[in-house]
């Protein structure tokens, strides 16, 4: 293996490694250390853009990393939709109750 491709691999072995670290601490709700994995993951992308293009990912080791990465893309896009529902569905309610509060509240001043 060329010194090009032992680089392009290792910088994609990194890259899958942030991402399955990002994917277990969302599970985690540890959104500190989420922030700084996808910050050295950015960078680490930037890395790989620059890189002359080697041909790693077009082995079969590359594609099946490509692949990796893809699915746990999917698995951290779903986790993240699934809160991003909560949130929403958590503030629609709390809007609700505070709906319900001003008009209770106002239909008591007019009886008192």
């Amino acid at each position: 293996m060329t010194e090009e491709k032992k680089k392009a691999r290792d910088l994609w072995q990194n890259y899958a490694l942030l991402t399955q670290e990002i994917a277990k601490f969302i599970h985690k709700n540890d959104w500190d250390l989420v922030i700084e994995l996808l910050s050295q993951r950015d960078k680490l992308q930037k890395l790989i853009e620059a890189a002359p293009e080697d041909g790693y990912k077009a082995t079969s080791e590359g594609q099946e990393l490509l692949q990796s990465i893809r699915t746990q893309n999917g698995v951290i896009a779903v986790c993240l939709q699934r809160l991003y529902n909560n949130a929403q569905r958590s503030q629609q309610v709390s809007q609700a109750y505070e709906q319900m509060a001003t008009f209770s509240g106002s239909f008591m001043d007019r009886n008192s």
